[in-house]
């Protein structure tokens, strides 16, 4: 078996994926803005700023970049934790969450269109292969 070209052909396979909707969906899904309300709204929508950090291996002073803007639209609130005035709480707002909500939606009715494109049997081997990738650690 050539790796080598196999991984040849992962990586134009990568950059032509772009143009496929469900990855394009998938992926603004998980960057900035969206990655964080997604966090809130996984997270009985309430975190802390270095938790963010932490999960989208991001700095902080990136973070903080995020939640502004975030908090400046009204999708999420920051007050000072109660327990602990030095630390600050992230929350979702109704707003927040009525965004999140819709492009789950969006995301999830473009994932099921590609799924049910690729028929039962690819479809199963499709996710199949996700999970197993998902397993992988390098």
């Amino acid at each position: 078996m050539d790796y080598y070209a196999l991984a040849e052909e992962l990586m134009q396979l990568r950059v032509s994926s772009e143009q496929i909707q469900l990855e394009r969906s998938l992926s603004c899904m998980t960057k900035g803005e969206l990655f964080v309300l997604n966090y809130l709204y996984s997270h009985q929508k309430v975190a802390y700023p270095k938790e963010l950090s932490k999960s989208m291996l991001v700095s902080t002073a990136r973070i903080a970049a995020i939640l502004n803007h975030l908090q400046k639209n009204g999708y999420i609130e920051r007050t000072t934790d109660p327990r602990d005035n030095r630390q600050i709480i992230v929350t979702l707002t109704k707003a927040g969450e009525q965004m999140v909500k819709g492009r789950r939606a969006e995301t999830l009715q473009v994932a099921v269109d590609f799924l049910r494109q690729l028929g039962p049997e690819d479809a199963a081997e499709y996710i199949r292969l996700q999970r197993k990738i998902m397993s992988i650690s390098l």
